[in-house]
């Protein structure tokens, strides 16, 4: 066993534990926030395994499917924060 094949049998371990609780916040989370960030985090888990699965294969087209989700992940944190604002600025009414 060579430490690569350790260091990645630990890393998607990892991964996978991370996938499950993310997982749950985005099923379980109390606010659309917490929904919104944890689909945000299982795009960066995404990238993540893509990553991890050219690092065991050796096939770097995985690679290029990391940089297109990281591409579609950050427009997503942006469109979510543009929302954001949007909603903070809105008049309240009476209350």
């Amino acid at each position: 066993m060579t430490f690569l094949t350790l260091a990645l049998g630990i890393a998607f371990v990892t991964l996978g534990l991370a996938t499950g609780a993310v997982a749950w916040r985005l099923f379980r989370g109390p606010s659309t926030a917490d929904r919104a960030i944890a689909t945000d985090m299982l795009g960066l888990l995404a990238i993540c395994f893509a990553a991890a699965f050219a690092a065991a294969t050796g096939v770097r087209a995985y690679l290029d499917v990391a940089f297109g989700v990281a591409l579609i992940a950050f427009l997503a944190a942006v469109s979510f924060g543009v929302l954001l604002e949007r909603a903070s600025l809105r008049p309240r009414g009476r209350e």
